[in-house]
C-alpha cells in the first residue's frame, strides 16, 4: 500500500529545483491478542494482517500447530487469535520487554539475549538440497513480485518456495514483518516447511535466522548481508545461509552442502 506526498526535486548540478508528486509505502500499527490478551503492536504495511499475525505467532514460538487456533478475528487494526486451550504462560512471553516493534527491527539488550538463548534449541536435519543456479532463479523471481518496492524504494520482500515453486510471497516496510506474512500465508497453505528455501530483501541478525528455524525451513537466501549473530544462530540451528545473492555469485556461511553446483 503506498500514498502520494509531494517533495521538491533538486538537481545539483544544474540547480533545477521543481515540486514533485511520488509514492511512498504506508505503515499502521498491528495490535495482536491471544485470547484477547494482548501481546503486542507491529508496525506494518497494511495488508496481509491475519497472515501477519498468524506468521508471527509462530515464528516467534508462541503457536506451534494450527491445531491450537480456534478462530483469528480481525477487527480494522487488531487481530484476535482465539485457541482451543489455554496457552501456557511461558509460552506468551515472546515480547519480553518491547511491546512495539517499529520497522528500525533494533532489540533491546534484553530480547538480543533472549533471541541468543534460544539458539539451538530447534535443529534442522532437513536433507533437502537445491543448485545455486535455482537460488539465483528465486531471487529474480523475489525481485520480479517486488512491486511496492519499485513503486516506492520504501519496502522489504519474502518468498518462500517449496520444491522449487512459489507459494507465497509478501512486501512490507519491515523485513520481519515480511517473512511473518510469508509464514502466515504457508502455514494456511499446509506447506511442507521442511523442503522449502525462504528468499529475503533484508539483512539477516539472528532474530531473523530464528524465525525460519523455528518453522523447520532448512535453507534462508537473502539479496543483503549477513550479521555476525546471523551466522552463529545459522550454525548452531542446521539453517543453510546465503547471502549477497546477486551477479551470479553468493556467500554460503553454514551447512553449503546443500547447495549444489
Amino acid at each position: 500500500m503506498s500514498t502520494s506526498v509531494h517533495a521538491e526535486r533538486i538537481e545539483s548540478l544544474t540547480g533545477v529545483r521543481k515540486t514533485i508528486e511520488e509514492p511512498v509505502a504506508v505503515e499502521v500499527p498491528i495490535n495482536i491478542y491471544v485470547n484477547d490478551r494482548y501481546l503486542i503492536t507491529l508496525l506494518a504495511t497494511p495488508r496481509l494482517e491475519r497472515e501477519l499475525a498468524l506468521g508471527w505467532l509462530f515464528d516467534e514460538g508462541a503457536l506451534q500447530s494450527l491445531d491450537e487456533v480456534k478462530e483469528i478475528a480481525v477487527d480494522k487494526n487488531d487481530i484476535t487469535v482465539m485457541t482451543k486451550e489455554p496457552l501456557q504462560e511461558e509460552r506468551l512471553q515472546v515480547v519480553g520487554v518491547t511491546r512495539i516493534l517499529t520497522t528500525a527491527c533494533g532489540l533491546s539488550i534484553s530480547k538480543f539475549l533472549k533471541v541468543m538463548g534460544e539458539i539451538g534449541k530447534a535443529f534442522i536435519g532437513s536433507d533437502y538440497k537445491v543448485g545455486a543456479t535455482e537460488i539465483m532463479r528465486m531471487v529474480r523471481e523475489l525481485d520480479d513480485q517486488s512491486t511496492l518496492f519499485k513503486l516506492t524504494g520504501g519496502t522489504h520482500a519474502s518468498a518462500l518456495f517449496e520444491e522449487g515453486r512459489l507459494v507465497a510471497f509478501a512486501e512490507d516496510i519491515g523485513r520481519h514483518n515480511a517473512i511473518d506474512k510469508v509464514i502466515g500465508m504457508a502455514l494456511q497453505s499446509k506447506v511442507n516447511f521442511s523442503r522449502c528455501v525462504l528468499v529475503s530483501s533484508g539483512r539477516q541478525p539472528a532474530d531473523m535466522v530464528l524465525k525460519v528455524a523455528r518453522m523447520g525451513i532448512p535453507i534462508l537466501a537473502s539479496i543483503a548481508s549477513p550479521i555476525r549473530s546471523g551466522i552463529t544462530a545459522a550454525k548452531k540451528t542446521g539453517v543453510t545461509l546465503v547471502c549477497f545473492v546477486r551477479e551470479h555469485r553468493m556467500n554460503v556461511y553454514t551447512y553449503p552442502s546443500r547447495i549444489l553446483t
